[in-house]
């Protein structure tokens, strides 16, 4: 009977100590999808004079751009509530998700930057080459 009871209890030691992990490698899967759909999102920058158009490259701005970062966005947004992300995170990442489906590309972006801010917080700021770009405030407003 105690040989039982000590079993059951290095069994449910081990169960606890490895969902950790798994909860942990859902957030960061999260964070990496968010950091993937903002640089769908991202225009390129302008040099502020006219130039070529390289036709091979899509913008931020581009519908088909639009819609693949929307994916994203979903996906994070499923591995976010999934992986006990912060509330404010989920929140974001709903908004983000919403203004992408709506083809709103700058809006999607901000909502989605501020995901990221709240994920890399929750994470500790690790990886550090994701959230070392990350805003470093939490609430964006769309310009």
């Amino acid at each position: 009977m105690h040989k039982k009871l000590m079993l059951l209890a290095v069994a449910a030691a081990v169960a606890v100590l490895s969902q950790p992990p798994q909860v942990q490698a859902q957030a960061g899967d999260a964070l990496s999808l968010t950091n993937q759909a903002i640089t769908e999102l991202t225009d390129f920058p302008a040099p502020g004079m006219r130039y070529t158009v390289d036709m091979t490259k899509l913008g931020g701005a581009d519908v088909r751009q639009i819609k693949k970062a929307a994916g994203l966005l979903q996906d994070a947004l499923a591995q976010a509530k999934s992986g006990g992300a912060d509330k404010n995170a989920i929140h974001q990442l709903e908004m983000a998700t919403a203004y992408a489906k709506a083809t709103e590309h700058k809006e999607a972006r901000l909502s989605a930057q501020g995901a990221l801010y709240y994920l890399c917080k929750q994470a500790g700021n690790q990886p550090a080459d994701v959230c070392d770009k990350a805003p470093k405030y939490g609430s964006y407003t769309a310009p």
